[in-house]
């Protein structure tokens, strides 16, 4: 039992604590796109590198949040039926639909940590005329697919602790940093 507590409240934190740090690249993010727009709109020099590098941030800001929106319960669910149901209810289909999200994320994870080695392997660029390096951008999705299962399987575990207990015995601690 004691194990398991470990492995969930490590889990929770290392996805809030991994989120905090990623929300900070919504900053130099923010900072590009505003010398894009004063050069391009006031200078009439837009630039080759602003929407590229921006288009990375973005995409690895949204992959690596992935983890912690879930556990923070902020994707996108289907309420029509899940919504009505009690604890137990909602923890039972919850459990039952996991499978869905392990052979998701697994089969994303496999792929994108083949394809991440290879650009790793090529110091793969873009086709851009820039020709920035694109495998720290490939490495955020095998990244964020694996702290993404740790919360799958941390969410499944309370699952079915609630569907055994009827009760929350594990409830997430971590605040929103």
């Amino acid at each position: 039992m004691k194990a398991i507590e470990y492995y969930l409240r490590f889990t929770d934190w290392l996805n809030a604590r991994f989120a905090w740090i990623v929300a900070f690249m919504i900053v130099p993010m923010l900072c590009i796109m505003i010398w894009e727009i004063v050069m391009r709109y006031f200078f009439n020099a837009p630039s080759l590198w602003a929407y590229e590098i921006s288009l990375f941030l973005y995409g690895g800001y949204i992959v690596l949040g992935g983890a912690y929106t879930f556990m923070a319960g902020g994707h996108v669910n289907v309420d029509i039926i899940w919504g009505r149901l009690p604890l137990r209810g909602r923890a039972i289909l919850d459990v039952l639909t996991s499978g869905f999200i392990f052979l998701f994320l697994g089969v994303l994870f496999w792929v994108s940590l083949q394809r991440t080695i290879l650009s790793w392997q090529i110091a793969e660029t873009t086709m851009t005329h820039w020709k920035p390096i694109i495998y720290p951008l490939r490495t955020t999705l095998p990244v964020g697919c694996f702290l993404f299962l740790m919360q799958v399987v941390a969410k499944l575990i309370r699952d079915v602790a609630i569907v055994i207990k009827g009760r929350d015995i594990f409830p997430v601690r971590v605040q929103v940093p």
